[in-house]
């Protein structure tokens, strides 16, 4: 178990508040995984002031996936980043996140226990019937928590929130493989951001794919 961060140095000291938090106020131990896009994302001079902090690894996950094929840049990196981390329970954090009790609580929620996911809505938004459109002309079979959706009921622009998710990743790949998927360059560029604001949706729509309960 533990917590991935993606963070380059733009938003390097949001990270470091948070983990300081977590580390000091929160009392929390679960170890860190620091995920960047080679030097020039986080340097390595602010790679040495967070590994001061105990139990802090670091990633470049240019060295684990084919940047030609997948190009990865932004919100895009943050379901690679689960797929190529040391751990099997991760929770994903954004780098501006605030917590006020011990994260290590989610792995605790009957809904992560029973699917191996814990997904937060986000606010409710004004609905765009050309995303729902897009939306319900390929996905035609949808899993009966995907029916309850307010995105797929026509209610909201914006259904989930990725600034924390909770994922067991042996248990659900195949729908976290498709999440990946959905947020390779050609994908994302070309069809999926240009329905969707960045990667939220395509975590729920991933796993609906896969037809992996979430």
């Amino acid at each position: 178990k533990g917590i991935v961060m993606c963070t380059g140095d733009y938003h390097f000291s949001y990270a470091r508040s948070v983990i300081d938090t977590l580390r000091n106020i929160l009392n929390c131990t679960l170890p860190i995984e620091i995920f960047y896009i080679g030097d020039d994302d986080l340097s390595l001079e602010n790679r040495h002031i967070l590994s001061d902090f105990s139990n802090i690894f670091f990633t470049d996950i240019s060295t684990f996936f084919d940047n030609n094929i997948v190009n990865l840049s932004g919100w895009a990196i943050k379901p690679f980043a689960i797929l190529g981390s040391r751990f099997e329970e991760i929770i994903l954090m954004d780098a501006d996140v605030i917590f006020v009790r011990n994260p290590i609580e989610l792995f605790d929620e009957p809904g992560y226990i029973r699917t191996g996911t814990l997904f937060y809505k986000d606010r409710t938004t004004e609905p765009n019937i050309y995303s729902l459109k897009w939306l319900k002309g390929w996905m035609n079979d949808p899993l009966p928590e995907t029916e309850k959706l307010r995105f797929w009921n026509g209610e909201t622009y914006h259904e989930m929130e990725s600034g924390t998710v909770v994922i067991h990743k042996t248990k659900t790949i195949l729908g976290l493989l498709n999440t990946c998927k959905l947020n390779e360059y050609n994908y994302r560029h070309h069809v999926v951001y240009k329905r969707v604001h960045g990667d939220k949706e395509t975590f729920w729509m991933g796993f609906d794919m896969a037809r992996q309960h979430y």
